[in-house]
């Protein structure tokens, strides 16, 4: 089975979880960048508003893969706009099982999750599981059982 995790990361705590759960699953990993960074206030904002805002280009066709992963951190309880973004430019999904993961400060995960779970599975994707960790367990490294426990979800899939 072919696995893809694609993932945002900020600063570094999403990319550091991400690639800790390709590693785990054998999985190709693909980062989501910004065309062009912007100020916090406006990625903010663009968040809060459920905005997309430019990406570079990146894997988007799923044609080969068998299973997405998308890992994104958590703004207010929203979704960055550049992972809206993806999951719009999003393309060969009819039917493909997905998974979600999001890494966040304090709260909002369930929000997050359920506005990337609508839109994935708008786009005829099947949902498997979610998880998510938070900036402190990633800073202790306390996050490798809570992975290895959402990996075994991707994996019996």
């Amino acid at each position: 089975m072919k696995t893809l995790v694609a993932y945002y990361t900020w600063q570094g705590h999403t990319g550091k979880v991400a690639k800790a759960l390709a590693g785990r699953i054998g999985a190709d990993l693909v980062q989501i960048e910004p065309e062009r960074e912007s100020g916090m206030v406006m990625k903010a904002m663009s968040a809060f508003l459920g905005r997309s805002a430019p990406i570079r280009p990146c894997k988007t066709d799923l044609s080969g893969v068998d299973f997405l992963v998308l890992a994104s951190p958590v703004w207010a309880q929203k979704v960055p706009p550049y992972v809206n973004r993806y999951i719009s430019l999003l393309s060969n999904t009819s039917g493909k099982p997905f998974s979600l993961l999001a890494e966040m400060g304090g709260r909002g995960a369930e929000k997050a999750i359920a506005h990337m779970r609508k839109h994935m599975e708008a786009k005829g994707m099947r949902f498997v599981s979610s998880a998510f960790t938070l900036e402190a367990e990633v800073d202790a490294g306390s996050f490798v059982p809570k992975i290895a426990e959402f990996a075994k979800t991707i994996i019996q899939e």
